[in-house]
């Protein structure tokens, strides 16, 4: 099993009907919430990582707000951000493998996407994202609630398997804690799309 082939393929083919389901069935306002606190008190030449962007809602309205650099696994979700966020600028790339200088951003969103990386590779991901924000900075990323590795063979009955790896909500945590994080912010937030929740969380570099 290829875990990050599976993500890539698995987006490329629902790309269109998910966002179709997301426009229908919009996510929960904790999202919009958290993200209104990610950005809280930064100018417009601030520089945000959307990393896991998908079809650019969330880069859509960063990209009003501050110049933003979105990340995606997915060919076709690439190219559907790049037409709702044109300001905006796009990396195809596997979010493990970004090589940004130590204080390029100034805050980073990580919403559903890492609960795709392999769990091996969550820890050493966190600790390049600290080193991705300059102090201060602030990282609002959204993890599972339970300890399950796993793929769907139809998830969301979109036709296409997707691949699932997470920790509970306290090992997210803690991890957080072991990059350098300090957590200023948590929930559990229900899923809108399928069933269960997620832990939101906001964190900051220490300045």
């Amino acid at each position: 099993m290829n875990p990050k082939r599976i993500v890539a393929e698995g987006y490329d083919r629902i790309a269109e009907g998910l966002l179709a389901r997301y426009r229908a069935t919009p996510p929960s306002g904790r999202k919009q919430a958290y993200l209104e606190r990610l950005i809280d008190g930064l100018d417009r030449d601030a520089r945000v990582l959307d990393l896991g962007c998908g079809a650019g809602e969330q880069s859509a309205w960063l990209s009003n707000r501050v110049r933003v650099t979105g990340v995606d696994i997915s060919r076709t979700q690439v190219a559907l951000a790049r037409d709702r966020a044109p300001d905006a600028a796009f990396l195809l790339a596997d979010m493990c493998s970004l090589q940004f200088g130590s204080s390029s951003f100034d805050a980073i969103a990580a919403i559903y996407s890492i609960i795709h990386v392999p769990r091996e590779e969550q820890e050493p991901l966190l600790r390049n994202l600290h080193s991705f924000l300059k102090p201060g900075g602030r990282l609002f990323a959204v993890f599972g609630t339970t300890d399950w590795v796993g793929t769907e063979d139809n998830w969301l009955d979109l036709g296409a398997e997707m691949y699932w790896s997470q920790f509970d909500s306290e090992t997210s945590a803690a991890m957080l804690r072991a990059a350098g994080f300090r957590l200023i912010g948590s929930e559990l937030v229900r899923d809108t799309l399928g069933e269960g929740a997620h832990l939101f969380v906001l964190a900051e570099k220490p300045a």
